[in-house]
Parts: structure tokens; C-alpha cells; sequence
């Protein structure tokens, strides 16, 4: 029987968990026929865990080293992630996602006991600790029998700043710590007997190899999943050796999956987009809020009601109530009289309407909005302050 800890923080309410960013199967699974491209960059430090964190990533540099990621579909229930060289196969069963082997020009791996990556759903708080066996060889001269445990937990969420200037609003931070021990022998020594008799994962002996060896090896990688994106926009990859009793740092490594990648390179990712469309429109009511604020007076006659405000985001928001078929200008000027932008809507139908005019780059100052429905002229002064 599997050992497997679920740590899990009470007092979680019902409406923050709804609303917290999440992964799930459906929409954080690897898909056959995916590619995306990781491009390195300065590594970076993780920060600290927790809530209503902001990693700042602008200032990171984009190196010249971009590995391609590609997703295949081995049989009806294996998927093969291949970078940099190497193919890792990956099996989804329940709610949970393994990785069951790897092999590259010099390594292949077999999982006796699939290493556990991800059991779904995954919150903020959420960890899980399994542990792994594997064998297999290298360069086929060296039997190679690597185990281990892994504990994934979603440690952090908060607000992420890419190098390119975005910010993502929703982001979970998962961290991977694997604890690794290898162990090498000549092809012509006959390994461990796994195979010959049935496989019986024995957690006690692992945890006594990671205590009491002279070596073992260390991984800690921490993953910045957005909402509305199936993988990763942010990593970093840290791998440590201990060697009797002493730390040897073997590399800190930072990638970049861009979203705007993502977002153009997957296809019919519809439960992704979904989710996009859903944080757009979570975004533009914080932006009308925002404008209410600051609105100014509620112009209301027999044609036309309005308001009008600028937001934090620096655009000046109108919304008004037409109460007669007409056709509408809306047209900002400087206080020189100088014409900056028009919106024109023709045949406009009585109802409500939203408009947005993008102030960014205007000095600050005060403008004149102008507001013209059929011979109807209406003016009102804006202070971008």
C-alpha cells in the first residue's frame, strides 16, 4: 500500500476557495500536440511563500538558450513531454498526474513506482508527499536504481511581473522538493531483483538511504501557474548535492513561458480561454469601479444621462443612457483646443453604453470632454490629476 500525506489548511471558506486561483485537470493537464518554447533567463529566487505575494520578474534579462517543449501521445493513456533532448512519459490515472520514466542519448529510466507530480485539484496550502523507485541504466554500461520522495505544495499566490512588462493577477506558486538517492554499479553486476519477484515500495528503507547515505541528491522547482493558462509561466529549477555532510550547489536556473505564447501557439484550449475571458471581465468592472470614484457630476436631460471618470489605469471611462435614436461623438481636447481623440457611433438605438478613451501618455492636466448627440452639445472638464 502507497504512503501518500495530504496536507491540507483548514478554515478555508467556501467563497475564497471558489474563487482562489486553482488547478485542475481539465484545464492544467499536458496535451498531445502542445508546444511551447521556455526561454532562459537570469535566474531568479524564488521570494517567499505565502499570500498576496508580487514577484517582480521585469527587470530579469531574456538569455539566448530557448528550449523547445513539444507533447506527444504514446498508446490511448501516456503522454511524452520532450526538451532539451530528453523524452519523459507521463500517465494520468484518478486525479492524479505520474511521471513513469525518461531517457535521453546517454540515460533510460523505468519507474517501479511512478514518481507522483500533481494530485488534483490544487489550491493554495495544498501538499502532497509520495515517494518513488526507479531503475535503468547508462550509456549501457552502468545500472542506474535511483529512490526518493517528493513533496508538492502550493506555497505562495500573489501578482507576477514578466520581463516583457505583463502582470498576472492570479498566480499559484507550486514548489517541488525532491530528495534523490542513486545508486551506480557495472553492467555485468546483476542489480536489485526488481522484476523477479513482485515490487513492494518500501518507504522506511528510502527514508533510511536519504538519512543515512554519504550522498544523496537534492531538486527544489518552483512553478508560477496564471489563470487561464495550462502551464507554467514562470520557473525556476534549483539542484543541490549533500556529500558527506557538506552542500555543493550544482546549477539555479530560471525560465520564461511567455503568455501571449501560450496564448496564440495552443490550440482550442477552450477551458483556458474561458477562464481568460472571465479575469478580461473581472478586469474591466475593477476599471468602471475605479472611475466611479473619481466620476464626475451625472449629466441627465431628455436625451442623453452620463457619467464619466478616469480610473487608476489612466482611461477615462463614460457610460450613459441614450434615450433616443441618434447618432453619438465623443471627443477629448487639450485646454489649446487641440482635438486628441474621437469615438463616433452611428444609428446608436436607445439603451445603455460603455466607451473608453485611453488618456496614457497625456501630461497631466485638465482636457475637455465633449459629448455630442444629434444637435444636443454637451461639455465637461477632466483633471487627470
Amino acid at each position: 500500500m502507497r504512503k501518500v500525506f495530504y496536507l491540507i489548511i483548514v478554515g478555508l471558506s467556501l467563497p475564497l476557495f471558489i474563487q482562489a486561483q486553482m488547478l485542475n485537470m481539465s484545464s492544467n493537464l499536458p496535451r498531445k500536440g502542445d508546444r511551447l518554447i521556455k526561454h532562459q533567463v537570469t535566474p531568479c529566487e524564488p521570494g517567499k511563500k505565502g499570500h498576496q505575494q508580487i514577484w517582480d520578474f521585469s527587470k530579469v534579462n531574456l538569455q539566448e538558450a530557448n528550449y523547445e517543449l513539444t507533447y506527444t501521445e504514446q498508446g490511448t493513456d501516456t503522454i511524452i513531454g520532450t526538451e532539451h533532448r530528453t523524452m519523459y512519459y507521463y500517465h494520468a490515472s484518478g486525479d492524479s498526474l505520474f511521471c513513469i520514466g525518461y531517457e535521453n542519448p546517454t540515460t533510460f529510466i523505468t519507474y517501479q513506482k511512478p514518481e507522483l507530480l500533481f494530485a488534483f485539484p490544487v489550491f493554495q496550502g495544498s501538499s502532497v508527499t509520495d515517494y518513488f523507485d526507479a531503475s535503468g541504466n547508462y550509456c549501457d554500461q552502468l545500472n542506474i536504481r535511483l529512490r526518493g520522495k517528493s513533496r508538492v505544495t502550493a506555497d505562495a499566490s500573489g501578482m507576477l511581473i514578466l520581463p516583457e512588462g505583463d502582470t498576472l493577477r492570479k498566480v499559484l506558486r507550486i514548489c517541488t522538493h525532491r530528495q534523490i538517492h542513486q545508486k551506480m554499479t557495472r553492467k555485468e553486476v546483476i542489480p536489485d531483483s526488481l522484476g523477479h519477484t513482485p515490487f513492494i515500495l518500501d518507504c522506511d528503507s528510502i527514508e533510511y538511504l536519504l538519512a543515512g547515505d554519504s550522498i544523496h541528491l537534492e531538486t527544489e522547482t518552483w512553478r508560477w501557474y496564471a489563470d487561464g493558462y495550462r502551464y507554467p509561466v514562470f520557473e525556476t529549477v534549483k539542484s543541490t548535492a549533500y556529500k558527506f555532510g557538506k552542500v555543493y550547489e550544482h546549477f539555479t536556473t530560471s525560465f520564461v513561458y511567455l503568455p501571449d505564447e501560450q496564448y496564440y501557439d495552443l490550440p482550442y484550449d477552450t477551458d483556458n480561454q474561458e477562464r481568460r475571458d472571465l479575469i478580461a471581465d473581472e478586469q474591466h468592472d475593477r476599471e468602471w469601479k475605479d472611475a466611479d470614484k473619481n466620476t464626475g457630476d451625472i449629466r441627465s436631460d431628455q436625451v442623453i444621462d452620463y457619467s464619466y471618470g478616469i480610473g487608476s489605469d489612466d482611461n477615462l471611462y463614460i457610460t450613459y443612457e441614450l434615450k433616443q435614436l441618434g447618432e453619438v461623438f465623443l471627443t477629448l481636447f487639450n485646454l489649446q483646443g487641440r482635438q486628441l481623440t474621437t469615438i463616433q457611433r452611428s444609428n446608436q438605438s436607445t439603451g445603455n453604453y460603455r466607451e473608453t478613451i485611453s488618456m496614457n501618455g497625456y501630461p497631466k492636466g485638465e482636457y475637455i470632454l465633449r459629448i455630442t448627440v444629434g444637435k444636443k452639445v454637451y461639455a465637461e472638464k477632466i483633471i487627470r490629476g
